[in-house]
């Protein structure tokens, strides 16, 4: 849907025409559509971009499958798969700030659709108003739930919020552009009668059922004919300037820009021009996905194991490093180094490529080459693998 919108709004700067105005738009008002559009783009990548990653549970320092890794990633509840709750929570976090997952019958997570919190100075604060997949559910405690919140500030504005803000003014000025475009795109005629008396009641008549009647189909048909009747002469008006879509095209510019910013997303990926993509990514990911997974990976965490647990090791883990594609032949010379230096055995390797591990003696072993001994032992010429010097 982003790819067909991008290519329909003109992104390259091709003039607009009003059937593409009118196609983009559609039922929704002229003054909302870039907005909607922005935030559409904009929360669709980092939604997307998260709901790829695997989220790891680890046990006592050790990676580990179990009933919550089950949960988080292939199954949360019987509507969903793993990646689509983590989608629509990642949606939820960019839209208000906050999003809430409820545990159901001990055993189902579901994203809630709204909820609102109760704020317990120095207490446990309180859900109410839960509604998960249209139904409201019972009041619980901040404590029985995972609440994840992002950047609201004190005053508890979120991101879209100062967007729909900052985009009154700008909702205005797109709505008169393209209210301009369209009456200088479009073709205006006047009617010249003469000796017609203001008011004649059989002149009204004739011209209602007659000639206005012949004038629509003139107007719609690209292919007519216009008859011309004696004492009719019809004239097209001519307009002082042409349309032009350069301003409709600046304030989109602005909106996107603005929107990228918001969500720190490089302002190249808004419009699906990237050239240096490495760059262009590795941004993307520090700044626009990698604190929303400590968000989320520090709430699983501090919720599903107590201080005892998490300091043996046991946590939660948002995993980002399979969000870029990885080309297995463009970094066989770097899995050759990882594996050499004794740094990753063969299953680790494995496991950061998304492969299923061989879970072999010689997979899980450490190696390490003659190449990197330590100094001392390649100075020692009794060593093996020492050389004189």
């Amino acid at each position: 849907m982003a790819n067909f919108l991008t290519r329909r709004l003109g992104f390259l700067g091709r003039p607009f025409t009003e059937a593409e105005i009118d196609a983009v738009i559609g039922s929704m008002s002229e003054r909302v559509a870039f907005k909607q559009l922005a935030l559409y783009i904009a929360k669709s990548y980092v939604a997307n971009a998260l709901s790829k990653c695997e989220v790891k549970v680890y046990d006592g320092g050790e990676e580990v499958h179990d009933d919550l890794y089950y949960r988080l990633n292939v199954s949360p509840n019987p509507n969903q798969s793993g990646s689509q709750m983590l989608n629509a929570l990642v949606d939820r976090l960019c839209t208000d700030d906050e999003a809430l997952i409820v545990p159901y019958r001990k055993k189902y997570l579901y994203v809630a659709d709204s909820f609102a919190l109760d704020k317990q100075p120095l207490r446990d604060h309180v859900m109410r108003s839960i509604v998960v997949e249209g139904k409201q559910v019972r009041d619980m405690r901040a404590s029985d739930v995972y609440y994840f919140r992002l950047n609201g500030d004190s005053c508890g504005n979120s991101v879209k919020s100062i967007i729909d803000s900052l985009y009154d003014d700008y909702g205005k000025l797109i709505g008169a552009a393209i209210e301009g475009f369209r009456a200088t795109r479009g073709r205006k005629y006047k009617l010249v009668l003469e000796n017609v008396k203001i008011g004649d009641a059989k002149f009204n008549e004739e011209y209602e059922k007659v000639v206005k009647k012949q004038l629509e189909a003139f107007m719609a048909n690209p292919n007519a004919i216009y008859p011309q009747f004696k004492g009719y002469d019809l004239q097209e008006m001519k307009h002082e300037t042409a349309g032009d879509s350069g301003d409709i095209i600046a304030m989109r510019k602005e909106i996107f820009d603005t929107v990228a910013q918001a969500y720190k997303i490089p302002n190249s990926m808004m419009y699906g021009n990237m050239t240096n993509t490495n760059d262009v990514v590795n941004q993307f990911l520090t700044f626009a996905v990698d604190p929303i997974a400590s968000v989320i990976s520090d709430e699983l965490t501090r919720k599903s194991f107590t201080f005892q647990e998490w300091e043996s090791g046991s946590k939660v883990q948002v995993d980002t490093k399979r969000i870029n594609h990885v080309d297995i032949f463009n970094v066989a010379n770097g899995i050759e180094k990882l594996i050499a230096c004794g740094a990753f055995s063969v299953d680790m390797v494995l496991a950061e490529l998304g492969y299923q591990p061989l879970d072999t003696e010689f997979s899980a072993a450490h190696f390490i080459t003659k190449n990197y001994s330590r100094a001392e032992d390649a100075m020692n010429p009794l060593l093996e693998g020492g050389e004189k010097q």
